[in-house]
């Protein structure tokens, strides 16, 4: 067997795409659209939005590689060095400041409330 056999296009493009596979999860901000999957793709969250204004979507953080701080408004700005600023009520006024601010605005990431523990259930070892 011969090094060249394996250079072949064949074996060559589907390792290509796995490598693609794995770098498109590890991007924090993603396009959005409706009915397909998230677009893990973009590292810069000013480059996320515009291609989420060019497919009429929007820019979504991954949920696996970006979340914001507990705790803040709804929505949050996010610029280049991806620090997240949540004082944003609604998505509009998020959106119009991230685009004016070279960035995007993300959902923040929704948190539970911690569970209320019930005083009477008194759990005794026997």
């Amino acid at each position: 067997m011969t090094l060249n056999r394996f250079l072949r296009p064949r074996f060559l493009l589907p390792g290509l795409l796995c490598l693609a596979a794995a770098q498109a999860h590890a991007a924090p901000f993603c396009v959005e659209l409706t009915g397909f999957p998230l677009q893990c793709l973009y590292v810069d969250p000013a480059q996320c939005q515009h291609e989420a204004d060019r497919l009429g979507g929007i820019c979504a953080a991954n949920p696996a590689e970006f979340t914001t701080p507990v705790g803040g408004s709804p929505f949050c700005t996010v610029e280049s060095g991806n620090v997240p600023n949540c004082a944003y009520a609604d998505r509009r006024t998020c959106s119009d400041e991230g685009r004016r601010k070279s960035g995007t605005c993300i959902a923040a990431t929704p948190h539970q409330p911690p569970k209320a523990t019930d005083p009477y259930d008194v759990k005794r070892p026997y």
